[in-house]
């Protein structure tokens, strides 16, 4: 099989961090896997994921649907990963046709809802809605029931559940940090995008601070202080702001950390959170999306409505006062909770639906 994902942009995303994972995943079980993007952003996108250069995938690069259409030429899968990334698809499809060449299988790996980035019946949102139907006889496949039920009620159309991806070279425990003193609480902070809260999650780390004073440690990472600013956001000086940090220094926090939130208005997988389980970090998430899938409330984690402060708070107050026992039965449970997923089942499960699909 030869297999081209589609991903223009810088990337950074937790979709991207997946797409990237998994195909170094594929390319190691022998599937001929790489990323198309486009010339204006390879570079940067090639800084940030050198593993693929290192393994001998360098991206391919083109520029608009008909560069594509070159690059995906000869392919026997094409995969859109984004709404946007599927129009494009689906008018290179179509260009290859008219040529009269082999057109390859299109598939759409779904990485989150997006009709609900957008105010309803805009014309962005139209877009995201229509993306979906946009490649006919496309194979749709994500990585959470909830994105899958999703597409299902609103399109009436299949998609296909893989096994989701964790880098556990990069995302792992250090057994040997005292757990004593101040719980130390983490935080991601995205100014750029309102369904991530990020005054929600500016909010409650400032009652955090007041509330608690010196029994919490804070510390918040995602945006840098001038975005921060030009988004009427002001943090507490307790709170300790790392800025816009690479995958390695966030595991870098995660795995010093006691306690991660994730105050999103949803998450269609919650990608970080998982990665906080695996370096031995207890996440709070919302209850709205795809993260009950392996977040159980009050076992390896605390599943709120991030709707309510007063959830959140309890939520964080019910483990700051249990018992070390309990803290360390949520973080034993997180952390065997993340051994569950790793690349290679990730990449064994798209294999299997991409080889059933082809045939």
């Amino acid at each position: 099989m030869k297999i081209i994902f589609v991903l223009p942009g810088r990337g950074g995303g937790g979709g991207t961090h997946s797409v990237v994972q998994e195909t170094l995943g594929l390319h190691r079980i022998g599937i001929s896997a790489s990323i198309a993007t486009t010339t204006e952003t390879a570079g940067a996108f090639g800084l940030l994921y050198p593993e693929l250069e290192a393994a001998g995938l360098k991206a391919l690069e083109f520029e608009g649907s008909d560069g594509l259409a070159a690059v995906i030429a000869g392919s026997d899968m094409v995969i859109a990963t984004t709404a946007a990334s599927a129009q494009l698809l689906a008018d290179s499809l179509r260009l290859l046709g008219s040529e009269g060449g082999r057109v390859p299988r299109p598939a759409y790996y779904v990485q989150d809802y997006e009709p609900l980035f957008f105010a309803p019946g805009s014309a962005a949102w139209k877009r995201a809605w229509s993306s979906y139907s946009a490649l006919p006889d496309a194979l749709l496949f994500a990585k959470t029931s909830w994105l899958c039920e999703m597409v299902a009620s609103n399109h009436g159309l299949k998609v296909q559940k893989v096994r989701a991806s964790l880098d556990h070279d990069l995302y792992y425990p250090d057994m040997g940090i005292s757990r004593s003193g101040p719980v130390r609480i983490a935080a991601m902070i995205r100014a750029s995008t309102p369904r991530r809260a990020p005054h929600r999650t500016a909010r409650i780390m400032a009652r955090l601070a007041e509330l608690h004073g010196d029994k919490v440690v804070l510390t918040s990472f995602g945006s840098q202080p001038d975005e921060l600013q030009r988004r009427g956001l002001e943090l507490s000086q307790r709170i300790d702001h790392r800025g816009v940090l690479d995958r390695g220094q966030v595991a870098d926090v995660l795995r010093a950390s006691d306690l991660f939130l994730d105050l999103s208005d949803y998450q269609a997988f919650g990608r970080t959170a998982l990665e906080g389980m695996a370096c031995g970090c207890v996440p709070v998430l919302p209850l709205f999306g795809g993260a009950s899938e392996y977040a159980k409330d009050r076992w390896n984690g605390f599943v709120v409505d991030t709707r309510s402060d007063e959830a959140i708070m309890a939520a964080v107050a019910d483990f700051l006062t249990c018992s070390p026992e309990s803290r360390n039965d949520l973080r034993h449970n997180a952390l065997s909770t993340a051994l569950t997923y790793s690349v290679a089942q990730s990449a064994y499960s798209e294999a299997d639906l991409f080889a059933r699909a082809l045939q």
